[in-house]
C-alpha cells in the first residue's frame, strides 16, 4: 500500500487544473459555429446537430468559471448562544435562523465541565454536517474547509448530546460570512391528496400553523415497513410530500398506501427541531372511492416541543377502516431503535 499524500499548497494545483480543462474547452469551441443556411432544411438540421455538442462544452465552460472564479461577498460575523445544560441525559438544542443566506466557516465549542460520553451535532435541514463529535475538554474550533452555504429562514440545530447527565454551561459560536441575498425555495400551490401520483386506498394529511419554523414530522408503520423523511417509499407505502417549515410555505406532509387490507396502518408525528406550537396539529384521513376523495376522519392533536418524544396517534384498520385513537408520547430512541 502506498503512502497517502497531503496536498498543502493546493491553490497551485486549482489554479494549473483550471488552466487546462478552460484550454481544451475553448479548443474544442473554436470552428464549431458554422453559418446556417435556411435554404436547406436537411443542411439546417445537419448542422443543429454538429452545434450541440458545442453547445454543452459551452455550458460546461460557464459552470467551471462560474465556479473557480466565484466570491463570497459579505461581512464576517460571529453568532454566540449560551445553553444551560441540566443535570439529565437528554439532547439539548440550540437553533440559529437567518435572514440572508450565510456562509458557514467554522464552529466554536467551549464548556464549564466535560465528560468523556458527551458529543454534539451540528444539522442544516435535516442533514447532519457534524455527526455525534466528541466533546473536547478544554473547547475546540472545528474550521470548515469550504464554505457551506445555508438559504435564508433555513434552520441551523447545534445540537448537545449529554450523555452523562451532566450539568454544566456550554457556549457556542458559529462563524459565519453574511450574503447579500436573500434565497427563497419558491415552492409549489400547496399539495392535497388530489396531487397524489400513485394509486392509493388511503391517504393521511398532517397540517400544522402557519409562519413558524417548527419542522413536524408524518411516520407511517406498516408491518416492518417505516416510511418517513429518510426512507419515502416502500412497496405500495408512500411518503408523498415532506414539508421542513411553514415560513416561506404551508405545505401539509402526506402519506399514501395501496391494499395491505389485513395490516394495521400505525401514525406517528414528531416535532423534529422542538419548536413550540401555539396551535394543534390537524391530521386527516381519506379514503379514495371511485365517485371521489372521502373524508373519514379528522382529529386536532396538540404536540410536545420535546424532540426526544414521537407521539403515536392513531391506528387504521386497513381491512374495516376502523381508526383508533392512540395520542400517547414514547421514547424517539425507543421508537427508531425498534426499526
Amino acid at each position: 500500500m502506498s503512502l497517502p499524500r497531503y496536498v498543502v499548497n493546493f491553490e497551485e494545483l486549482t489554479n494549473d487544473l483550471k488552466k487546462k480543462i478552460l484550454e481544451l474547452i475553448d479548443d474544442e469551441l473554436r470552428g464549431k459555429y458554422p453559418e446556417l443556411n435556411t435554404n436547406n432544411i436537411e443542411a439546417l438540421l445537419e448542422d443543429l446537430k454538429e452545434l450541440l455538442p458545442s453547445t454543452q462544452y459551452n455550458m460546461l465552460k460557464k459552470r467551471i468559471e462560474s465556479f473557480i472564479y466565484y466570491n463570497h461577498n459579505g461581512m464576517q460575523k460571529n453568532e454566540g448562544r449560551l445553553l444551560d445544560i441540566p443535570p439529565l441525559i437528554m439532547e439539548n438544542k440550540e437553533e440559529f435562523v437567518f435572514d440572508k443566506d450565510v456562509f458557514l466557516t467554522g464552529l466554536h465549542v467551549n464548556q464549564t465541565g466535560w465528560k468523556k460520553e458527551d458529543t454534539f451535532d451540528l444539522i442544516i435541514n435535516k442533514e447532519k454536517i457534524i455527526d455525534n463529535a466528541s466533546i473536547k475538554e478544554i473547547g475546540e474550533h472545528k474550521y470548515f474547509n469550504t464554505y457551506f452555504k445555508v438559504n435564508a429562514n433555513t434552520p441551523i440545530s447545534f445540537i448537545l448530546n449529554n450523555n452523562s447527565g451532566n450539568s454544566r454551561q456550554t457556549m457556542v459560536d458559529l462563524e459565519y460570512i453574511q450574503g447579500t441575498e436573500t434565497t427563497t425555495v419558491i415552492e409549489p400551490e400547496v399539495p392535497t391528496v388530489e396531487d397524489i401520483k400513485n394509486d392509493w386506498d388511503i391517504a393521511v394529511v398532517m397540517q400544522w400553523e402557519a409562519d413558524t419554523i417548527a419542522d413536524m414530522d408524518l411516520h407511517g408503520i406498516l408491518g416492518n415497513k417505516h416510511v418517513y423523511f429518510e426512507n419515502k417509499k416502500e412497496d405500495n407505502f408512500f411518503l408523498n410530500f415532506d414539508s421542513r417549515q411553514h415560513k416561506d410555505n404551508k405545505n401539509p406532509e402526506i402519506i399514501s398506501v395501496k391494499g395491505y387490507k389485513n395490516k394495521i396502518l400505525k401514525i406517528y408525528l414528531h416535532n423534529f427541531n422542538g419548536m413550540r406550537l401555539s396551535e394543534p396539529v390537524n391530521l386527516k384521513v381519506y379514503e379514495k372511492r371511485p365517485y371521489g376523495n372521502n373524508l373519514i376522519k379528522e382529529l386536532n392533536i396538540d404536540i410536545s416541543p420535546n424532540s426526544d418524544m414521537i407521539r403515536e396517534t392513531i391506528h387504521i384498520d386497513l381491512n374495516n377502516l376502523e381508526i383508533k385513537e392512540i395520542n400517547e408520547d414514547i421514547s424517539l430512541e425507543k421508537f427508531l431503535g425498534g426499526r
